[in-house]
Formats: structure tokens, C-alpha cells, sequence
């Protein structure tokens, strides 16, 4: 396996209107979610073998999720289904393009409950790539069966990606979630945050000094991310900054995880020592990935719009001969 992600899965209900507050919605329509299977599409969709580790209610949109994933090519033979709780909701609204409210139904919800007693060990140590979040960090057993399956992954060599997605609505405190998220840095190869993930556990809103203390806890490369402002990379050896693509946002809901799916596909196709070693690879790596994320940003629905492959290569193509029209 290329990838495994694991994490959340849930259904995100999007507003038919934009640009209004939560409470002046009056229609929603359901789409699948979950920052990690979201990423595990997009790393499917980017022609990676890509598998999700989850779980949810043993009922209907459980099961609607369960095709979603298969039918994008993600391998869910390690998915989970519980009786007892039911598939985690998630009503979004988007105040703005760039803006978003969350209301989650989720006490308990089936992500919540992910039990390390249905891993398949054998199947965790034998991928390339682990990438997680935060969601099932926030309590027992999730946290717990994360943490399982992560070290069990990087015991066997596997490189691992952490990106915190911090919803603040599902922690007890914001002390409780830096104490949390922060634990789980060291256990990182690559570490995708926000500029407010960033000021929450390193203190600071220095983007350089902030991004200083997350490689001080062990992981090779930070990557902060900034929306249409672009995103910031440190490694030990570099550091740089590439802008985002400009482009018409319908929805900016999850563009992150695209972003992560083309990291994790260039950590994929180069390796990281190569992408560490060599500042202009890793920075034409997070171009891909920009791409991908600027893609996403022009639909509704975050499934439905990561792009594949051939739509990212052809929109940097484009943009490549747009500036040599420029310079011309």
C-alpha cells in the first residue's frame, strides 16, 4: 500500500446557499467527509494505492460512506462499523468562500469509538505512507487505537504525516487540544498546520519561529499553510515560501486535504530525503499540491472535486505557458 489514512469519516452537511451565517441556512446537502478520507481519495484520485482506517455507524450513511470510498479506489477492507453509535454529521456553513461554521453531532459518534483490537497489524506495516489528524485524538478509545496504529506504521518504516485540523468546537479546552496535538508532532516525518493551528501550539504567530519549534519536536518538515496567501516550508536544510493559485473559490472546504494528497504524492513518487535535500524539488512539489488545493477550491464538495492527476499536470502546464506568454 502507498498511503493509509487513518481518522475520521463522516457526512458533511454543505449549505445551498453561500455567504450567509449559520442561522440564515435553510438548506443543506449531504456530502461525504473527514479530513483523512478525504486525503485518501485525493491520494487515489493522484494515482497512489490508498487505503482508510475508520470507523462508522453500522446504518445507512455508514454504509453510504463505505461505497464513496470504494468507489474512488480507496481500500476499505479495515474499515470499521459500529452498532452502538451511529456515523458522525457535520453541518458546515460558509459565511464567505474563504470562511466556515461547523456544527457536529458527535456524542458519541462511530469515529469516536476506532478499536486497535480490529487491526489488521500486518496490513498497517505494510505501507509507505501513514497519514492522521486530530478528530479521533479528541477522545477514548480513538485516541488511543490512533496512536496503535500510527506507531505500528513507523515501527515498520513507514513515513508518517500529521496534519493537526483543529476544530475547536470538539475539544473540552484549547489547553487540552495544544497538550494533545502537540504529543502527537514527534511521532511525524511531515507536519501540514494552519497559521492558527501554528500560533495554538507553538505560541506564536511567527510564522518562521513557529515553524522553528515544530521541527524542534522531531519531524523533518513543516509545511504551514495560509489559504489564498500560499503556504511556508522548513526543513533542516531550507525554508521558502509558494504562493497560491489564484482562482474563482466556490468552496474552500477541503483544500487542505487536497493540499496534504499532493504532498503526500510527491513524498510518494521522490522520497523525502530527496525532497529535503533539494529546495527547488520540494518547492515544485508544493506547487503540485497548490494545484491540486486551488482545483478543489472551484467545486462544491470536497469528494467531488479533488482533482485527478491528469487535471493537475494539465492546470500547471497551463500556468507554466501563461508565464512564458507573459515574459514573451
Amino acid at each position: 500500500m502507498d498511503v493509509i489514512c487513518i481518522g475520521e469519516l463522516l457526512i458533511d452537511f454543505l449549505p445551498l446557499q453561500s455567504g450567509v451565517s449559520f442561522g440564515q441556512v435553510s438548506e443543506f446537502r449531504r456530502v461525504p467527509g473527514g479530513a483523512p478520507a478525504n486525503v485518501a481519495v485525493g491520494t487515489a484520485k493522484l494515482e497512489l494505492e490508498s487505503a482508510f482506517i475508520g470507523r462508522v455507524g453500522d446504518d445507512r450513511f455508514g454504509r453510504y460512506l463505505a461505497s464513496v470510498l470504494e468507489n474512488n479506489k480507496v481500500d476499505i477492507s479495515q474499515l470499521q462499523y459500529d452498532e452502538s453509535a451511529r456515523t458522525t454529521l457535520a453541518f458546515i456553513s460558509l459565511p464567505t468562500p474563504n470562511t466556515r461554521e461547523f456544527q457536529f453531532y458527535r456524542d458519541p459518534g462511530a469515529d469516536m469509538n476506532l478499536d486497535h483490537r480490529e487491526f489488521d497489524r500486518r496490513f498497517l506495516q505494510d505501507t509507505g505512507i501513514c497519514h492522521f489528524g486530530s478528530i479521533t485524538l479528541t477522545g477514548e478509545p480513538g485516541r488511543t487505537s490512533t496512536y496503535e496504529a500510527v506507531e505500528t506504521a513507523r515501527d515498520a518504516g513507514a513515513l508518517i504525516s500529521f496534519d493537526p485540523n483543529w476544530r475547536p468546537m470538539l475539544w473540552p479546552s484549547r489547553e487540552r487540544a495544544k497538550e494533545v496535538i502537540t504529543a502527537a508532532i514527534p511521532l511525524a516525518h511531515v507536519v501540514k498546520i494552519s497559521h492558527e493551528e501554528l500560533g495554538l501550539i507553538s505560541g506564536t504567530t511567527d510564522i518562521e519561529k513557529g515553524s522553528e519549534k515544530i521541527l524542534e519536536m522531531g519531524p523533518a518538515i513543516c509545511l504551514v499553510t495560509m489559504g489564498e496567501k500560499g503556504c511556508y516550508f522548513l526543513t533542516r536544510d531550507s525554508f521558502g515560501y509558494v504562493p497560491a493559485f489564484r482562482v474563482d473559490t466556490v468552496d474552500a472546504t477541503g483544500c487542505g486535504d487536497s493540499f496534504v494528497s499532493g504532498v503526500l504524492c510527491s513524498i510518494a513518487k521522490n522520497g523525502i530525503e530527496n525532497l529535503t535535500a533539494n529546495r527547488l524539488q520540494l518547492a515544485e512539489a508544493l506547487r503540485f499540491a497548490s494545484a491540486a488545493a486551488a482545483l478543489t477550491a472551484t467545486g462544491k464538495g470536497v469528494i467531488p472535486s479533488l482533482p485527478v492527476k491528469d487535471e493537475v499536470d494539465k492546470y500547471l502546464l497551463k500556468k507554466q505557458q501563461d508565464n512564458k506568454n507573459m515574459e514573451g
